[in-house]
């Protein structure tokens, strides 16, 4: 077993051992999910290839305190996994809630590449409307990523819209600013743990690609339920 594929693993174990620990523990809960999309685009770049994709997570949270892992199908030679080891805090003042914390992306042959720190922030309007921001920063390459994000969650059939816009301002060193953006609707059903999202990406480095993903998600509380 490759030590990655041994971590994941151990990390799903402790994570079930954790759930039987604190199953009376009202703050603990743990939400898991798996996903599929005709393609993987993060920063409005394809990391699949454009080739279909499958991810799937865990979180375990306490309180505002959480840690997970995701993984999804990537197609970088030699690498076909991206494996993400992510933790941090979820602090709420009224209507601005803040998401701090660590990721780190690890990929199936090549191993242990690089991590980003993250401090996101959202206000909420009104129960519909919300604008956000978001930083990233990479200490191993002194790289950011900027972005501006927005959620309408007030149209017919309740449909929400969702859009962000970003920009390395140059971090990257790829020649000139990379700006990103996407926009999409996504509708959930079931409970809300089937999601339906179909979003267009696009760059000044890349052409435009439209995606469509379906996603299942829950939670062992809402399991209790």
């Amino acid at each position: 077993m490759k030590p990655i594929t041994f971590a994941v693993a151990a990390g799903l174990l402790a994570a079930a051992g954790a759930t039987h620990c604190f199953a009376e523990d009202p703050a603990f809960d743990i939400s898991f999910g798996v996903g599929v999309a005709n393609n993987y685009i993060s920063r409005g770049s394809t990391q699949s290839d454009d080739k279909p994709i499958v991810d799937g997570y865990m979180e375990a949270t306490y309180g505002i305190v959480y840690a997970g892992v995701w993984a999804s199908r990537v197609d970088f030679d030699p690498d076909d996994v991206e494996i993400d080891l992510y933790g941090g805090i979820r602090p709420e003042f009224g209507k601005l809630s803040l998401d701090l914390g660590y990721a780190r992306y690890i990929y199936d042959s090549t191993g242990d590449l690089n991590g980003e720190f993250y401090a996101k922030g959202s206000y909420a309007f009104t129960d519909a409307f919300s604008l956000g921001g978001e930083y990233y920063f990479e200490p191993d390459a002194d790289a950011s990523w900027v972005a501006a994000t927005t959620e309408f969650s007030g149209l017919p059939y309740e449909i929400s819209f969702s859009g962000s816009l970003g920009s390395d301002f140059g971090t990257l060193e790829l020649g000139e600013d990379k700006v990103a953006w996407d926009a999409g609707l996504s509708r959930s059903f079931v409970d809300d743990t089937i999601t339906l999202d179909l979003r267009y990406y696009d760059s000044n480095m890349d052409p435009g690609r439209f995606v469509a993903r379906l996603a299942f998600d829950t939670s062992f509380s809402a399991l209790k339920k």
